[in-house]
């Protein structure tokens, strides 16, 4: 059976996707009590201390708010979680997986790198960055077995969702050509084809509805 490392994996989308592959696979959740994806001398001796075929990384920091209102420190949690920690728990990955000439990365992203709306800036840059990092790493590790994608989330029941004013959500479902939120199922879905096909490899995959397409 593989095994899954789920990073942010305890609440949330998290707490819900786990549902859906444990019956598949061997799943490992780790929030931040567990591993503090910025700190990489402990994000490097959690990596070697288990084992793992199968990264997905949920692991995420948002303070909503417009740019020029944010401070220093809310800047900095946000990237130091977004960008620096998956950075961490990538580049600590990688000696493992081609150890084992096998691995599948997976970014959770979001249709904000594309889409993104007021409030949202460094949330939505982040993920976009992450995206393109994403991209490359498939160029660096794919002769070692190692798949790397992202799925660019739309809006789903559960997560930061659950934060948003019941006003702003029946907005947000209005544009959404389906009239409802995503289920977890059907990011499960995804996520089961993305470890099913070595050939789906270096790209994004959007489930979002259609909402990209308004």
């Amino acid at each position: 059976m593989k095994k899954i490392l789920l990073i942010g994996g305890t609440g949330g989308l998290g707490t819900q996707l786990l549902g859906y592959l444990s019956d598949e696979y061997q799943c490992i959740s780790v929030g931040s009590i567990d591993c503090d994806v910025t700190n990489e001398i402990k994000v490097k001796t959690f990596l070697e201390s288990i084992d793992y075929d199968i990264l997905i990384y949920l692991s995420v920091k948002n303070i909503d708010g417009q740019l020029h209102k944010q401070s220093y420190y809310d800047v900095e949690k946000q990237l130091n979680v977004n960008i620096t920690g998956f950075l961490n728990v990538l580049r600590h990955s990688t000696s493992k997986l081609r150890k084992k000439n096998y691995g599948r990365i997976i970014y959770i992203s979001s249709i904000l790198s594309k889409k993104p709306l007021r409030g949202t800036g460094i949330y939505a840059a982040s993920k976009a960055f992450c995206e393109n990092i994403i991209k490359t790493y498939s160029l660096e590790n794919s002769k070692y077995g190692i798949t790397s994608n992202s799925i660019r989330l739309g809006y789903f029941a559960g997560g930061l969702i659950e934060h948003v004013p019941k006003e702003i959500l029946d907005n947000i479902i209005n544009t959404i050509p389906l009239k409802r939120l995503g289920n977890v199922n059907e990011m499960a879905g995804v996520v089961k084809t993305i470890i099913d096909n070595e050939y789906i490899n270096g790209t994004s995959i959007s489930i979002t509805g259609g909402y990209e397409n308004k």
